[in-house]
């Protein structure tokens, strides 16, 4: 609240002027009492009237001038009360004012940043959407290619499959060929071998002595590659255990026993079986 300032008004001032006038007027008069001697006691008491009455009229007038002052103090002290309640309401409102300007700012930013969040959530769940539909077509795809792959692989398995069984098939009959075709060569070289290794154990027999005509006996003979003899046993006796003793010495006499070249051939000669009949010789 602004200040007012006291102006006088043209009554006071004249009041004032009157007074100063006054003043100078007892000031003089008094001057001339002091200087001018008078007749008589009368005009003494006439001053001392005079200036009683003005030293009256100057209490007077000082009173009311105090009084005068200290209603303008008063007022003044009222109207820099009022003014500096009228502050401190105006600075309690501006406070206020501030407050809410704060809150309703601070609001209107969470819900900025909500929004922004909800947003920033919404482009973010899109973008989610966005991927998981990328990567179940990118699964499809994968599935599709690995189902393509899945199917060539199959399809080149069973192609393998068939030419292993082929190849199996092939191979089972050659080698049933070649089996059949050793077979062959070992019956022929076994009964031509058995007669060769009868002949030397034949050489290498001496009969003992008493022994009967006519005897005979089936030896089995176990063997190492070389011809070696490794076992010798009766597996059919002549019924003259001398007979068969000699037997079994020809052979061990009769080792290393004649066999084929061929390694293959070895397996059919590994555990021979012969009947021994000396008059075969």
């Amino acid at each position: 609240m602004a200040r007012r300032r006291f102006r006088k008004s043209p009554g006071s001032l004249k009041a004032w002027v009157l007074t100063i006038a006054l003043h100078l007027v007892v000031i003089g008069l008094l001057v001339i009492a002091f200087r001018w001697p008078g007749p008589s006691g009368d005009n003494t008491q006439v001053i001392d009237a005079v200036v009683v009455e003005d030293q009256q009229a100057k209490q007077r007038k000082a009173e009311a001038a105090r009084k005068k002052a200290e209603t303008r103090k008063k007022h003044e002290a009222e109207k820099r009360r009022k003014a500096e309640a009228a502050r401190k309401r105006a600075e309690a409102e501006r406070q206020r004012a501030e407050v809410k300007r704060k809150r309703v700012a601070e609001e209107r930013k969470r819900k900025h940043a909500k929004e922004q969040k909800r947003l920033e959530e919404q482009r973010r769940l899109e973008e989610e959407k966005q991927r998981l539909v990328e990567e179940r077509q990118r699964l499809e795809e994968e599935k599709q290619h690995l189902e393509a792959e899945r199917q060539r692989a199959e399809a080149e398995r069973k192609r393998k499959e068939v030419e292993e069984q082929l190849a199996a098939a092939m191979a089972a009959e050659e080698r049933e060929r070649q089996e059949q075709a050793r077979r062959a060569r070992a019956l022929t070289a076994t009964e031509k071998y058995k007669a060769l290794i009868r002949q030397k154990v034949s050489r290498n027999w001496a009969r003992p002595p008493g022994t009967e005509e006519g005897l005979q006996c089936m030896v089995r003979v176990r063997l190492v590659p070389g011809g070696e003899v490794l076992q010798v046993k009766i597996i059919s006796s002549s019924g003259d255990k001398a007979f068969d003793r000699s037997v079994e010495n020809a052979v061990h006499k009769a080792s290393p026993l004649p066999l084929p070249e061929e390694q293959e051939l070895f397996e059919y000669f590994r555990e021979i079986k012969f009947l021994f009949n000396p008059e075969d010789r």
